[in-house]
């Protein structure tokens, strides 16, 4: 008789394979009805013989889960940042991008949309988008000397180290200064499934430069993967939706001034339950009783039992461990106020559901306070305001490649859904001594907004409060003011 033991086990990479990424499918989907180990699978495999299968079960009858086994790792560089948040939207991926934290980006580097380009507007936006790139380098080499000055090199310092933090500091302040067509590289992995759908949504988009891109990677992925993603293509439904929701806001909102917002994160809903429903998937995960059964004793506990219930969920919690997963019972939806560089990096967290707003200039702009400690606030204001009358120019003709012409300090609303869980995570990620300024507020204000409404739930998570961030507001009326001067 058979009897298992730890001699039996085999775990292995199907990368040491030298397998193509359509043929490890292939040998994992094929396990569900073949005795054979992998690799003994994959021996039988040719790429004619995968695309065989896939154009069967994948593409004919639809199984397709068997594609999240085909990865590719796609390198797309020289797109706009406007581009890159777009094709960052997909969730089931991961990205790495080039930081404008701690590189210095090169003038004329920047998308040209040609709409823009062969209209009256050309001329303007490209010396408009020049000037922006001049005023960066300006700025960020006077600030480089003024950090210097105020961070003069120790004794124990390497000069290059010393250097580098002077550099990286001028170059997370004058990044406001960057429009969203800056160029910028990204790193993209992916699986086939998330791949084609992320296709289709480029395909479908309405700015030509995420169409262009789709093109091109459906172009460079169908030499990986020729069977799984041949019949992503643009969706007319996807492109009549984004027409109709803009419509529809025109009809309603025509006219109508965005109002003044009473905080840059506003908790807009919360569950009045949440601390019963915590509780209750603490006790599901623990009992055999219905869901029912278990809610309706979670709703009679006293107070201090509910409260005993919660820290002991997390009084053994270590500080590499995550939050119990039965946090993501519990959800919030918050209103968010923030400059487009601080958006870069909330729209990481894509376990949240994010609904995005166009970039604009109607929300006015953030100026870092090292902008008026090294007295720099005449070429920034200038900056601003020339984009914004440009922005202003270019929208009623190009209302989507207008977005091109808005720099990175100027804010944009993003009405997020997450669940307590994600909230942990960004909260103590985004609130840390070492984050950027404007993003460090944002997860400070997201904390204090739950610990108003959920003081049991939020007491665990994790966030430093710590530090004052002053920044200037630009307001339309100073746009003026700026162009005068």
């Amino acid at each position: 008789m058979f009897s298992p033991s730890d001699t039996d086990r085999h775990i292995y990479t199907m990368n040491d394979l030298g397998l193509s990424p359509e043929v490890v499918a292939v040998a994992f989907a094929k396990t569900s009805r073949s005795p054979e180990s992998f690799k003994d699978i994959a021996k039988e495999l040719t790429a004619a013989s995968s695309a065989q299968f896939h154009e069967k079960w994948v593409v004919g009858y639809g199984h397709a889960s068997v594609a999240e086994h085909a990865v590719l790792s796609i390198a797309i560089e020289n797109v706009s940042i406007l581009a890159s948040k777009v094709i960052e939207d997909n969730r089931l991926a991961s990205y790495t991008e080039k930081s404008t934290r701690y590189q210095i980006f090169d003038k004329g580097r920047y998308y040209k949309p040609a709409s823009v380009m062969q209209s009256k507007y050309g001329a303007r936006y490209q010396d408009t988008l020049d000037d922006m790139f001049e005023k960066y380098e300006i700025v960020v080499g006077k600030l480089i000397e003024y950090i210097k000055k105020q961070q003069p090199l120790t004794a124990d310092q390497p000069l290059k180290y010393w250097e580098a933090s002077c550099k990286a500091q001028a170059c997370d302040v004058a990044r406001y200064l960057l429009p969203t067509a800056t160029y910028t590289n990204l790193g993209m992995t992916i699986n086939a499934r998330g791949l084609e759908y992320a296709l289709v949504k480029f395909l479908s988009h309405p700015l030509e430069e995420l169409r262009a891109i789709g093109r091109e990677m459906k172009e460079v992925a169908l030499k990986v993967t020729p069977t799984l993603i041949k019949f992503a293509d643009e969706r007319e439904y996807i492109k009549q939706h984004v027409e109709l929701i803009r419509t529809e806001s025109c009809n309603h909102y025509e006219g109508i001034s965005p109002e003044q917002p009473r905080s840059a994160v506003e908790l807009v809903w919360h569950d009045p339950l949440a601390v019963e429903k915590y509780i209750t998937a603490l006790l599901y995960h623990g009992g055999q009783q219905s869901y029912h059964q278990i809610f309706q004793t979670a709703s009679r506990m006293s107070w201090r039992e509910k409260e005993r219930i919660v820290d002991a969920s997390f009084v053994q919690r270590g500080p590499f461990d995550a939050p119990p997963r039965e946090c993501e019972v519990v959800e919030y939806m918050h209103d968010i106020l923030m400059d487009y560089g601080a958006f870069r990096d909330i729209q990481r967290h894509r376990m949240s559901t994010q609904m995005n707003q166009d970039v604009t200039v109607v929300h006015g702009y953030e100026m870092p306070y090292k902008i008026s400690e090294a007295h720099l606030e005449s070429e920034f204001e200038t900056a601003m305001a020339r984009a914004a009358e440009l922005y202003h120019e270019v929208s009623g003709d190009f209302p989507y490649e207008a977005q091109y012409c808005v720099p990175l300090a100027y804010r944009k609303r993003t009405l997020v859904s997450w669940n307590l869980r994600e909230l942990h995570h960004v909260i103590a990620l985004r609130s840390t001594p070492k984050g950027h300024p404007s993003y460090r507020r944002i997860a400070q204000q997201l904390y204090s907004t739950i610990e108003q409404v959920h003081p049991l739930l939020a007491k665990y998570i994790r966030v430093d409060t710590s530090g004052e961030y002053l920044s200037t507001v630009g307001t339309p009326a100073q746009f003026e003011q700026a162009l005068k001067s």
